[in-house]
């Protein structure tokens, strides 16, 4: 008999999960040695796009937010841009990362409206979710126009496919919860460990195919403890940061 899909993830091989605390103190000493991990990222990011391309060409939508998730986004969208048919972008809040959003638009994507997008929705392929990452938020439910979008998209009778930026916006990295307002992923791309809340509560039904790229922050994470270990059957991606890039430039 085939294994079911609880048995499969059961014999999957195990993987640590930590929480967004020890995620941001693994970045620290990278970014204080001023390694491009957003670069990175969006690198890995838009090569995951490429590939879903690949299989069906089409436009792209990138819902940006302020933080680093929105310039992990916004980077991908430049790098994207020789890829997709068209590349839009909505950003959702008033704040943005300046260098990302210039690096797309001179990449020629195109900033659109909320309702704009909303218009056309059915024209994308692709909808790249980087509204909300790990950083401390009181609240993480969507507010405004980004509540607005992914409602929007989440009733339509055929949803393009959804790509989420280090994990579903909406989603608790640490603990996995999520009102209704969180656009289910087919492909999550995370950075530099696995968030515990992407394996925890509602985030395996959110998270989709999980990719985990290697930023080399193994040796930091050593030093934190794992909030568990889980059954993933996950895709590893490599950069220029990894841990096997940096032992064969040594």
């Amino acid at each position: 008999m085939p294994e079911s899909a609880s048995e499969a993830r059961e014999s999957a091989p195990r993987v640590p999960a930590y929480e967004a605390d020890a995620v941001r103190a693994a970045e620290k000493p990278a970014l204080a040695a001023g390694l491009p991990l957003m670069r990175w990222a969006a690198s890995a990011l838009a090569d995951v796009v490429g590939a879903e391309l690949r299989a069906r060409p089409g436009a792209i939508l990138v819902i940006a937010g302020a933080g680093d998730n929105g310039g992990d986004a916004l980077y991908a969208a430049a790098e994207l841009c020789g890829v997709a048919d068209r590349v839009d972008v909505v950003l959702v809040r008033d704040r943005v990362h300046r260098a990302a959003l210039e690096a797309a638009t001179a990449a020629g994507a195109r900033v659109r409206s909320t309702s704009e997008a909303c218009a056309d929705l059915a024209d994308y392929t692709v909808v790249i979710d980087g509204i909300l990452g790990i950083g401390r938020l009181a609240d993480r439910r969507l507010s405004g126009s980004a509540r607005a979008l992914v409602e929007r998209v989440l009733s339509l009778p055929t949803r393009p496919r959804v790509v989420a930026v280090d994990l579903p916006s909406g989603l608790d990295p640490d603990d996995g919860s999520a009102d209704a307002a969180v656009l289910p992923a087919d492909v999550t791309v995370t950075f530099g460990a696995l968030k515990a809340g992407l394996v925890r509560g509602r985030g395996p039904g959110l998270a989709g195919r999980v990719h985990l790229v290697d930023l080399g922050l193994d040796a930091a994470l050593r030093l934190a403890r794992p909030a568990l270990t889980a059954p993933l059957d996950l895709v590893r991606v490599s950069t220029p940061g990894s841990s096997d890039a940096v032992a064969q430039r040594a």
